[in-house]
């Protein structure tokens, strides 16, 4: 067989040089909803897999990856981007945070309620940008923190890409009760940082192994570091560029 990929002659299903499948004939609507379907829901590799399997060891699933058992898992990045896209969705499109900014029916406000208030549409509107941007800022301060564990900053980029991914998982999972308790949305979303965080300290002891104890007290470390340095660059952009 010639690959079509590559131009390689191989023998068997698949080329041994770039491993492209032997292809025949032209795409069929059958095996288009096939290739669909298999992306979210194959055993082995699809999504629903991922998913399952950052829950109970998102630390032994990025380290296994990090090792060389790609096929195994979905890519990072694509589970980051699919899921920070679906996040964004809802977090824009169904957001109980707040009063918006609108200019004219807030303007008679101080200027520090008037900040406030446009702020937090800045978060919003930037929202899926904020979730991508963290996740480098996140790996590298765990690459400094972490440093004596040997992984270098791409290997830290492809755990936090992870994890991050996880945790708008989280976040959709738990949305739904915002509208059950409306009244109270500021609960569930206390309860939201707080599992989320939950979840980085367990993924964190299983990725860096050694004591326990001292890996959650460089995460938190991690998580302090990341925060402010976010914090203060979001307030600094906004106010230079986006405050009226």
């Amino acid at each position: 067989m010639i690959c079509k990929n590559c131009g390689c002659e191989f023998e068997g299903r698949y080329c041994n040089n770039c491993g492209q499948k032997n292809i025949e004939g032209r795409f069929t609507l059958r095996e288009t909803v096939h290739n669909f379907f298999h992306t979210f829901t194959h055993v082995d590799s699809g999504i629903l897999f991922l998913c399952k399997e950052l829950f109970v060891r998102p630390g032994i699933v990025a380290r296994e990856y990090i090792e060389g058992k790609r096929q195994k898992y979905f890519n990072p990045y694509q589970y980051l981007i699919i899921t920070v896209a679906i996040s964004y969705f809802v977090a824009v499109n169904f957001s109980l945070f707040g009063p918006k900014g609108d200019f004219e029916t807030i303007r008679h406000l101080s200027d520090t309620e008037r900040w406030g208030i446009q702020f937090n549409d800045f978060i919003y509107k930037f929202y899926n940008i904020i979730l991508f941007l963290s996740v480098p800022i996140t790996a590298l301060y765990s690459k400094l923190i972490f440093r004596k564990s040997g992984y270098n900053y791409s290997e830290n980029l492809i755990f936090n890409a992870f994890i991050a991914g996880q945790r708008n998982i989280i976040y959709l999972l738990i949305s739904p009760f915002i509208y059950v308790f409306m009244k109270k949305w500021y609960i569930v979303i206390a309860a939201y940082y707080l599992l989320w965080n939950v979840y980085f300290a367990f993924s964190y002891v299983q990725f860096f192994e050694g004591k326990k104890i001292i890996t959650i007290l460089k995460y938190v470390c991690v998580l302090l570091l990341m925060f402010i340095s976010f914090q203060s660059i979001s307030m600094l952009v906004f106010t230079l560029f986006f405050f009226k």
